[in-house]
């Protein structure tokens, strides 16, 4: 994947944080809203609705679930972004205790979180 860099002075710099931030995007999701006009479904939002509304119970995931059993075979970002998502729903689900979502662990490899969905609501 080609990469392109961008250099911005620091009120430039910050301002685009700032943008990305209101939308609950990285700089880089922002970035390709905005040129491209290309939405994302790696949000903590849609994260959070797909499990609050999909089928995610003990019985199916008695270990927890990862954010790929959330988006099953629409999960397709790859590993870089992937972690990048994977804090922002990390820090999502901590700073909004109402979700019901529960962070369990890094699971069997440490590599990707785990949650449980504390109650359905």
């Amino acid at each position: 994947m080609p990469i392109v860099k961008l250099t911005l002075s620091e009120e430039h710099y910050n301002l685009l944080k700032e943008m990305a931030e209101r939308e609950n995007q990285s700089m880089q999701d922002y970035i390709r809203s905005q040129i491209f006009d290309e939405n994302t479904i790696f949000t903590p939002e849609e994260a959070v609705n797909r499990i609050k509304h999909g089928n995610f119970s003990d019985e199916k995931f008695p270990d927890g679930f990862t954010l790929p059993d959330v988006y099953a075979k629409e999960w397709t970002i790859e590993r870089g972004p992937a972690g990048v998502f994977g804090k922002k729903f990390y820090n999502y689900v901590v700073n909004n205790p109402d979700t019901g979502i529960r962070f369990m662990g890094m699971g069997k490899y440490g590599r990707r979180a785990v949650y449980k969905l504390a109650e359905k609501s």
